[in-house]
């Protein structure tokens, strides 16, 4: 019998806050604990030292979106009012632009479509991703945007309108910004 374990780590499992290892035997999951008790029940396996690296066991669901997990991490932060918005997009970088956090209840008005208006094609998750704004260069590859529910000429899109626009800009997004979205999360 073939045993390694993996330890040093942050491990999910739904029964223990605290495993720190996991103990594979055979290909198989055969324990989930802390490092000093695995050590102590396999004192022969082979180790492998996870540095504090997350693992989810393949038997637990942990329902991540890699990208999407990515682009929020790496994309701009849009909490802070118009004014930081068109900062905030200054400082971005590529042709496409996935941007969260606006969140109008404090600010004086809504995101308009021309906060956004720039070369780019540029996609703006409200902070409750309910409704969106987007820029004219998004907002032109969606045909009959117009006349979908949830269409407003500058104010923000939801409903239909809301999710076109936001398959569009995934759509538009480069192999290269997935795949740093990607390694970003």
């Amino acid at each position: 019998m073939t045993t390694e374990l993996l330890v040093g780590g942050r491990i999910y499992t739904p029964t223990s806050t605290t495993a720190t290892a996991i103990a594979v035997e055979n290909g198989r999951i055969s324990w989930i604990g802390e490092d000093r008790a695995a050590r102590a029940l396999h004192p022969d396996a082979q180790v492998t030292d996870l540095g504090g690296a997350f693992l989810a066991p393949a038997f637990v669901d942990t329902h991540v979106h890699l990208t999407a997990t990515g682009l929020a991490l790496t994309g701009p932060d849009l909490t802070g009012g118009p004014d930081a918005v068109r900062a905030a997009l200054a400082a971005a970088t590529g042709e496409t632009v996935i941007a969260r956090g606006w969140d109008d209840t404090a600010w004086e008005r809504p995101l308009q479509r021309t906060d956004l208006d720039e070369a780019r094609i540029v996609y703006a998750a409200r902070v409750d991703e309910h409704s969106a704004q987007a820029s004219t260069a998004l907002r032109a590859l969606v045909p009959g945007l117009a006349d979908l529910d949830g269409f407003s000429p500058d104010g923000p899109l939801t409903a239909a309108a809301h999710h076109a626009v936001r398959a569009a800009a995934l759509a538009a997004l480069t192999d290269a910004q997935i795949t740093a979205a990607q390694t970003a999360a």
